[in-house]
């Protein structure tokens, strides 16, 4: 079921409130009007405590399925009916056929290159005249899935990386940047085909094992990223991703039976890079009460667009390279703050490409992760 919290509207907050409507209570009964706010936020707290379930005032499953067992048991809520059949797999591996390799829990070793990572110790938010300071990153490993996630006709490659060692306890959901504005290079790599080998070689070491993953890895969260690869289908590059919120739940219980339980997604992070704003707030909003989600990350967006929150925390950056300088709510970080930045100089003569393409991409998703 989804998370109903407060914020959360509808049908299912209507039945959780006729719920505890039909049991005893020392506060004030419950207005069916489907709004989950202060009043219902207080009576799943006292249910919580009541029945010793950790009182966060959130209804998940656990406290949903307390919740109907005490009913049922007080012959207030009818046994349960014929179970809807099972929904058909959407997920299934394709390691070997992208790679050439797997492991246990389809989960193979990938190495992350040595880099440099922003040092955050050194860091001064809101300061514009704060340098940035960097500090060597060693290389690294990983555990690294390929698997392709269908609906219909509709299928997409998402690329889970996972902590080398230990379960990750989150996930942070990439949506990148539209591919449409580099057609030209990726028809070559076959892009309109979802599972074309060299477009996912492509994806795999340039924007997971180059970029992405090393940052996340590199952050004091115990955290895995799901990069969700975007393909050349008209205006359909997300495929269900896009607006299905249901969909994105079911790859993820998938993924987490097909890794043999490897990670968790009892929060859920996200984040987008230049123009994928155009798709995030419409994903972000198809998933938020579906899932925790713990907060977004917004790294450049094409026209300072604002990111959505998810009702979670935010943060955002800005290169000045996508707007006309800065914007409240964004750490803004123009070209002088980068004069420590080993490549910096050799690309003193196209800002735009290397603060907007390099710098921010490779930098600021582990320098947001680090600020929460």
């Amino acid at each position: 079921m989804p998370l109903l919290k407060i914020g959360s509207v509808g049908d299912p907050v209507r039945q959780i409130q006729t719920f505890f409507n039909l049991l005893p209570t020392r506060l004030v009964r419950l207005k069916i009007d489907g709004i989950f706010g202060n009043r219902t936020h207080g009576r799943v707290l006292e249910f919580q405590g009541t029945n010793k379930l950790s009182p966060d005032g959130i209804v998940g499953d656990q406290t949903m399925g307390l919740l109907e067992e005490i009913l049922r048991g007080l012959g207030l809520l009818p046994g349960p009916g014929p179970q809807p059949a099972p929904a058909p797999s959407a997920v299934r591996c394709i390691n070997t056929e992208m790679v050439g390799m797997t492991g246990p829990d389809n989960l193979f070793q990938q190495v992350l290159p040595a880099r440099m990572m922003t040092d955050m110790a050194m860091f001064r938010r809101n300061t514009p005249g704060d340098q940035l300071r960097f500090r060597p990153l060693g290389m690294d490993f990983c555990r690294l899935g390929i698997f392709a996630a269908s609906k219909g006709t509709m299928e997409r490659v998402v690329i889970l990386a996972l902590p080398k060692a230990v379960k990750a306890d989150r996930i942070c959901i990439a949506i990148t940047q539209g591919f449409g504005q580099a057609a030209d290079v990726l028809n070559k790599l076959g892009w309109s085909n979802p599972l074309s080998k060299p477009f996912v070689e492509f994806a795999l070491l340039k924007h997971v094992v180059n970029r992405y993953a090393p940052q996340v890895m590199a952050s004091r969260k115990n955290m895995g990223l799901l990069y969700i690869l975007r393909a050349g289908q008209g205006s359909h590059e997300l495929g269900a991703f896009a607006k299905d919120g249901d969909f994105t739940l079911q790859v993820l219980r998938e993924l987490v039976t097909l890794t043999n339980n490897a990670f968790s997604f009892d929060a859920v992070e996200a984040f987008t890079y230049s123009s994928g704003i155009s798709d995030f707030n419409t994903f972000i909003a198809s998933i938020t009460g579906k899932m925790n989600v713990a907060g977004t990350y917004n790294i450049d967006p094409a026209k300072g667009a604002e990111a959505a929150s998810g009702g979670g925390f935010r943060v955002q950056f800005l290169s000045g390279q996508t707007t006309n300088g800065s914007k409240a709510g964004f750490e803004f970080l123009p070209h002088p703050r980068w004069v420590n930045e080993a490549l910096l100089r050799a690309n003193e003569r196209s800002h735009f490409s290397y603060l907007h393409n390099h710098a921010l991409p490779n930098y600021c998703l582990n320098m947001g992760i680090e600020l929460t």
